[in-house]
């Protein structure tokens, strides 16, 4: 599997200005770190193999009912779980999360593609672009916003998407691992009352703590139970539940670090933009970024110079070797990185 994120091929991963890994850029706030010591607390004690303060926590953050909810291992964790539901084979949204493919096989389905992109550098409707490519028992994952384009989905969007996957026998899994950055999208009120629709979530991104797992899956009560069954015991430890829990009384400050996310990712794009770049739309905390040039010796010097951009030859469809996806980081971070682009593209080091 291909990540970002990979700090650790030098020294220190204190030594890279990390651009390939889309998180909080301060790291977990003043109240997420309080609460994981807090949690070590309760190091001497298995977990709650029920989960009970987590899952209502968890729901109670979410707007949705206790039973509905399942804290996992983190969000590729949740992704898993879902992927065992008994579809007959999946389809993927592209260019999308290279972990569909790797965990369809992994639970021996056969995968189809389908493309969410309109035409050159514009996502289109999910359930336009879609519905052509359905079939009978179909697994639907969505990334919302999409893992890389950077697009986010209205929830009339995904339903109108659901209905035609419900349609076909299928289920939709909505993968909404960036979704704190956009939640009026957010389908996860659709659970309730679609016994065919599951949601991935993720709590890493927004928090900036990709070291604590932390995720979830939502679906209705019969459907989770069904798939909460095949999951390890003990799947979230002291240190991720005590997070967990201390969530519904942070929901302002993961808004305002959102909102503070967007300001910043707006400024990037023009800064990139006028570079010369083309950036694409975006919701989520990362931007899509092409350029009219191979950009395998842009990344190369920034490496040289201790950051680490994403590539994106591993997603389907964009894997023309001109782009890269962007993490948005704070004001100074983000001057750096595109002084230094700047400095290559203009001295030339990548042509």
């Amino acid at each position: 599997m291909t990540h970002g994120g990979n700090v650790w091929q030098g020294e220190s991963p204190e030594a890279w200005l990390d651009f390939s890994a889309n998180l909080r850029p301060e790291g977990p706030p003043d109240w997420v770190k309080k609460a994981m010591t807090a949690g070590l607390r309760e190091a001497r004690y298995y977990p709650d193999p029920a989960m009970r303060r987590e899952r209502a926590a968890l729901g109670a953050f979410l707007g949705l009912e206790a039973e509905a909810v399942l804290p996992t291992a983190g969000g590729v964790s949740a992704l898993d779980l879902a992927m065992g539901v008994g579809a007959s084979g999946a389809l993927l949204a592209e260019p999308c999360f290279s972990e569909y493919e790797e965990l369809a096989k992994r639970h021996g389905l056969p995968v189809r593609r389908a493309s969410l992109l309109k035409g050159p550098r514009q996502a289109g409707d999910p359930a336009e672009l879609l519905s052509a490519h359905l079939f009978e028992g179909c697994l639907v994952c969505l990334c919302n916003p999409s893992n890389p384009l950077g697009a986010a989905f209205s929830r009339e969007t995904v339903a109108a998407l659901l209905a035609r996957v419900e349609s076909a026998g299928g289920w939709l899994l909505a993968d909404e691992a960036f979704i704190e950055y956009c939640p009026e999208n957010s389908a996860r009120a659709l659970v309730a009352h679609h016994e065919r629709l599951m949601v991935a979530g993720s709590m890493t991104k927004i928090l900036g703590v990709p070291g604590v797992r932390l995720g979830y899956l939502c679906a209705r009560p019969d459907a989770l139970s069904a798939l909460a069954a095949r999951q390890n015991p003990w799947a979230v430890g002291c240190v991720a539940s005590a997070v967990v829990r201390a969530l519904p009384g942070h929901i302002a400050d993961i808004r305002a670090d959102a909102a503070r996310s967007a300001i910043r990712r707006a400024d990037l794009k023009r800064a990139l933009e006028g570079l010369g770049a083309f950036v694409y739309d975006s919701e989520a905390p990362f931007l899509l970024t092409a350029f009219d040039r191979p950009v395998a010796p842009l990344a190369a010097a920034l490496k040289a110079r201790g950051i680490l951009v994403r590539e994106c030859m591993d997603f389907h469809r964009i894997d023309d070797g001109r782009h890269l996806r962007l993490a948005v980081k704070d004001e100074a971070a983000n001057r750096r990185l595109t002084d230094t682009i700047g400095e290559v593209l203009t001295c030339g080091e990548n042509r």
